[in-house]
Order: C-alpha cells, then structure tokens, then sequence
C-alpha cells in the first residue's frame, strides 16, 4: 500500500512539470536581430544590385577602383570621391558628353561603410568634380541636409527613403537628394543618399524600380552597366594584392641560398681529364718554388755556370788568349754587356726572382755562343 502511494505522488509531481513547461512555453517570444550580412554581401554593399541588374538582361562589369569607361558601357554608376583629380574627371565627362549615363552617389557610396552604422562620414567633393556638375547644370553642396520621401524621374513617381547632409539642386528644381540633367549626348545622375542601392535598402520602396528606370535611360539593355564600388587604400588591401609576387621572389632568393650552401649531390659539371702537360707544369713550378724557397736556386744556377766556364776556358786555351781577358771574350762573343757577363758568371746569388730570370737567360746565351764557337 505504501508502495502505490510513492507511485502516485512521483506522478503527480511528473504531471506538474509538464504543465509548468507547457505554460512558460505558451509565453516564448521570437525577436529578431540583424547582425550584418556574410560572404561576398559583406564587401559589396552592391551585391543586390549587381544581381537584380542582371535579371533585367543587361551585362554587369564590377571593379574596385578607376576604370577607364569605355564606349561599350552604356551606364557607370560610382562614389562621387572617386573622381578626385582632372585625368579622372575628364575622361568620364568625354564619355558621358558620347552618350554614357553617369551616375553618382554621394554619402555611403563606398564599400568600407558599414550599412548598421550611424556614423556621419565627411564628405569630400573635388574642385575638378564640382567644375563638370557645374558644366551639367548641377549644383552640389556638402552641408545642410535635404530628405525625400519621393522622386520624380522623367515624369515618373518613385517612392523612397532618402536623407542626406549633402543637398544637390539644378536649374529646375530646389535643394534635394536627387538631380538627373542630360549631358551632351549623355546623362548625368547625381544620388546624394545611395542608401537606397545598397544590400539593405534596395528592396525597400520603389528603390529597385528607380535603379531600373536609370538603367533604361541610359540604353543599359544595349551596354554595359559598370558598378565601382569606391574601396579605400589601405594597407591590408595593398598586402592581399601585392603579396604573392612577394613570396615569390622570397621563395626564388630561398632556393638560390640554400643551393649555394648546402651540400649537393650529384656531379654538377661534367667531369674532365686533366691533359699531361698540366701535370708536367705544375710538378716544375713545384720544384721552383722548392729550390727558390731553399736558397734562391743557386744550386740551380751552380752548374750552369760551371759548364758555362768550362767551355770559356777550352775556347781561350784555344785562342791563346789570356785568363784576364775570359770576360771581355765572352761579352764579345755574345754581345751582352760586359757587367752582365761577370755577374752572371760570379758566385752571386739572385735577390729577387727577376733577377734570377734575367742571370739564367744571360748564362743560357753564353752557353749557346760557346757551343757554337766550340764546333770544328
């Protein structure tokens, strides 16, 4: 009996807990939080765009930074700063004057601003940009601020969500977000709110239907459409460009090294005999260098100059000169001089090698006239 009664009460707390369970779940609540976007939307604030222009049939061409049109592209939309210098600005006013439609957004055009960020980033407009959009009829000013909840484009009634610090106006309407003035043959479209282009907002309003009725003004069906999305220089951007080029050349220096210092294996050049005469050459160098090292080669010299004066004394004996005149005999038979002839035949030892040379040939021409005075 007190067996059933544990029972019972273990299932009366079981049932408890499952309506207690069951009327916290009735009161859950789902609330939702943006936390930015992933992948390739993260860095192109554009992405959207790109894609809805190209289910519209026309061709998308994506950069990063300054490309030059060209007369293919039939619509360039762009960040405002990009055109900071005179080359830049004249090359789109040739192209927009031949028929392009330029369009230019002003605040959060480029893709380094976060969409979930409140910022207020200065704007900064050139001297040579403000000259062609004054060239355009168009005015654009970087304070005082303007909103739109609607724009009128060539008749047509768009609803958006603009505001901007910057105000652009021309010669037909008043201060606002959005001026759009033909241009030559061209157009020429200034946007100072691109918020409503980018990832987050273009699928708000009539943001799209807009971006479209800009596309067909400039004959986009025909051409090229050119999105550039303005990315700042920085040096992280430079190091991903930049770096394999880099560890290319590291890498080639590192073969190189490690080839000039460690151990090969293998033959590098193709063994050659050694010729016989080399052999020959550096054994009596040897030799030279020996007997010079040990006395100067004067026990070199000392025969030749015996057999040098051997020979002189036959020849004299023989021509019945006397032994004072051996000197004065040789260096007339040989012609050398008469100082060269006693010092090649004294016992005194070469200082230098020159010296040396210069004794032996003495003593090698001396033996040459003796031995042909000699001969019967």
């Amino acid at each position: 009996m007190a067996v059933r009664t544990e029972e019972a009460g273990m299932r009366f707390w079981w049932v408890a807990c499952a309506a207690l369970l069951c009327l916290t779940g009735c009161n859950r609540k789902e609330v939702e939080q943006e936390i930015g976007y992933k992948g390739k939307a993260r860095v192109n604030p554009w992405l959207a765009a790109e894609r809805f222009i190209e289910k519209s049939g026309s061709e998308i061409k994506a950069v990063i930074s300054w490309t030059e049109p060209t007369y293919d592209e039939s619509v360039w939309m762009m960040p405002a700063g990009v055109l900071d210098n005179d080359r830049f600005v004249s090359s789109m006013e040739d192209w927009a004057e031949d028929g392009g439609h330029l369009i230019l957004m002003v605040e959060r055009a480029t893709a380094s601003v976060s969409d979930w960020s409140d910022t207020q980033y200065e704007i900064e407009i050139s001297n040579e940009l403000q000259s062609l959009l004054e060239r355009a009829d168009i005015t654009l000013e970087t304070s005082g601020g303007a909103s739109a909840e609607e724009i009128d484009f060539l008749g047509t009634i768009f609803r958006v969500d603009a505001a901007s610090a910057a105000v652009v106006s021309s010669g037909e309407n008043d201060g606002g977000v959005f001026v759009s003035e033909e241009f030559g043959e061209g157009r020429i479209t200034v946007i100072t709110d691109s918020r409503i282009f980018r990832n987050r907002w273009i699928d708000q309003h009539d943001h799209a239907a807009l971006l479209a009725a800009l596309i067909d003004a400039g004959g986009g069906a025909t051409g090229t459409v050119g999105i550039m999305r303005g990315a700042e220089l920085s040096f992280w951007k430079l190091l991903a460009e930049h770096l394999s080029p880099l560890l290319i050349g590291l890498l080639v220096w590192l073969v190189i090294w490690l080839w000039q210092n460690m151990s090969r294996f293998g033959p590098v050049e193709q063994e050659s005999a050694v010729a016989a005469s080399r052999g020959y050459d550096h054994h009596l160098e040897a030799i030279g260098h020996f007997h010079w090292k040990l006395d100067h080669a004067a026990a070199l010299i000392a025969p030749l100059r015996e057999h040098v004066l051997d020979a002189g004394q036959r020849v004299l004996s023989h021509s019945g000169s006397g032994a004072g005149e051996r000197f004065q005999f040789l260096a007339e038979r040989t012609g050398l001089p008469l100082e060269r002839v006693a010092r090649a035949l004294s016992d005194e030892i070469p200082p230098d090698a020159n010296s040396l040379a210069l004794v032996t040939a003495d003593l090698q021409q001396l033996q040459q006239s003796l031995q042909v005075t000699s001969k019967p």
